[in-house]
């Protein structure tokens, strides 16, 4: 859309892919750190289990 209204409506989908973007970017790391710490309590498990 020339003029005005297409910078209005181009303004508002960069902020809508930027958040779509951050959004799957969090998620990501949250599913990294929960693999990082299920992998720390398994290997903390079974030390426990060597050491008895």
């Amino acid at each position: 859309m020339p003029g005005w209204r297409g910078y209005l409506i181009s303004g508002f989908a960069l902020i809508w892919l930027a958040n779509i973007y951050m959004n799957v970017y969090a998620l990501i790391l949250q599913g990294i750190k929960k693999d990082k710490t299920a992998i720390k309590l398994m290997e903390k498990d079974s030390e426990n289990k060597t050491e008895t």
